[in-house]
């Protein structure tokens, strides 16, 4: 069977450790793969290619197919992301709106409060016989942190977050049943119209603010406005889930690494950052060719799909030295494509970076030890092989006698 069937065919074995397909892949080049209808580009050169080239390679595909235009008149139509199928000009005055709640130094401002719900979290693990660090940790306080940054009241959380998920199975119409994606679009766009509904006619940190300003300013239309929240909660939730879940899991499989961070705690943000590198939760995504073009000497015709392994090129051994090895020392080690790259790099990459340092660091505050009760080789890893991440981490934990008083830390300077 070729390299990548096995990965297009969701065996878990390909999905938990994807390298040796990522391998095969870079070796063989730019070419076409019918499993995806697409040529694949795996080699990191070849992929900071594509992804620079934005006008040779636009995005409306993105998400695998190239979808119709939105239909205003169509309430049921399924929410589709509205940056991320975008091209220039919309693509950066969309982005433009909601910029300036994302730079690092807003993010920067965020950590104590992202620090508080890490530490609640965590310390809601003490005591427990059992414990999954995915779905006691990991897959809920993404959710409570983009609700924060958005302006949703945090009493809603936990409808968010089920709005989140469905709307996920949901993006581009791909399966599922589609009156219960009708209902949960109604329902999420009824309360977020309410929000938006009370905006008082000053923005602040909240992006929701943002978005009713630019709605008011004839910007965005209100359709425009529920696409954009429903896209940026499920940025901020979904992926930041398995960003979190794999570097636990990493934590977890390898106790010298957990005693190297606890003794030296400046390697943290370097560690989140090779988590991303070789777990990156996004493994790839699609573009399409608007003219004929090569990509590593490879001729691809106009209208031909592209599919784009952010995923491999992070493994790409001709780019990163001693690249299947987590090196807490690396050089140069936040260059890595999990956020992609040029103008539709990751507007969440700061909050994502954040959320990963902080859950680190307060385990690391609270917890003696952690272990795995089940194999590496048998944690279970979602059936995708676009989105990334274990979806169960059973592990056990070894909490210190008493947990600590939060301290402050220095906000970081940068993403």
């Amino acid at each position: 069977m070729p390299a990548l069937s096995q990965l297009v065919a969701l065996e878990q074995e390909h999905l938990r450790r994807p390298a040796d397909v990522y391998a095969q892949l870079r070796e063989l080049g730019v070419h076409y793969a019918p499993e995806v209808d697409a040529f694949v580009v795996a080699r990191h050169d070849d992929v900071v290619h594509v992804l620079r080239e934005r006008h040779t390679f636009s995005s409306r595909n993105t998400v695998g197919r190239e979808l119709p235009p939105a239909d205003p008149s169509n309430p049921s139509a399924p929410l589709s992301p509205l940056l991320l199928l975008s091209d220039d000009p919309e693509h950066g005055k969309r982005r433009s709106i909601v910029n300036r709640a994302f730079t690092p130094m807003r993010i920067a401002s965020w950590e104590p409060q992202v620090r508080r719900v890490a530490a609640e979290h965590v310390d809601r693990l003490r005591g427990l016989r059992e414990v999954d660090l995915v779905r006691d940790l990991a897959a809920l306080l993404p959710v409570r942190v983009i609700s924060l940054v958005l302006g949703v009241p945090q009493q809603d959380v936990a409808r968010f977050r089920a709005w989140s998920e469905e709307i996920t199975r949901s993006v581009g119409n791909h399966g599922g049943d589609p009156v219960r994606r009708e209902q949960v679009q109604d329902e999420f766009t009824g309360y977020l119209g309410r929000l938006l509904d009370r905006w008082d006619g000053q923005v602040d940190s909240s992006v929701l603010s943002q978005i009713a300003a630019a709605e008011r300013a004839g910007e965005l239309t209100r359709r425009e406005c529920v696409r954009f929240v429903a896209e940026l909660l499920v940025a901020g939730n979904i992926t930041t889930t398995h960003h979190l879940a794999s570097s636990v899991a990493l934590l977890a499989s390898r106790p010298e690494l957990w005693d190297r961070l606890r003794a030296e705690r400046a390697l943290v943000r370097s560690f989140v950052e090779e988590s991303l590198r070789l777990e990156a939760p996004i493994q790839g995504f699609y573009r399409l060719a608007t003219a004929d073009t090569e990509i590593g000497g490879v001729a691809v015709p106009e209208g031909s799909r592209v599919f784009v392994l952010y995923g491999s090129a992070n493994r790409d051994d001709e780019a990163w030295d001693a690249c299947p090895h987590l090196k807490l020392d690396r050089r140069g080690a936040a260059s890595h494509l999990a956020f992609g790259k040029g103008a539709h790099a990751c507007i969440g990459s700061s909050l994502a970076r954040l959320e990963g340092r902080v859950v680190v660091e307060e385990l690391l505050d609270r917890v003696e030890s952690l272990e795995l009760t089940v194999p590496v080789d048998e944690l279970p890893y979602g059936a995708s092989f676009i989105n990334h991440g274990p979806v169960s981490v059973p592990a056990r934990l070894e909490f210190r006698a008493a947990a600590p008083r939060s301290t402050p830390r220095q906000a970081p300077t940068g993403g």
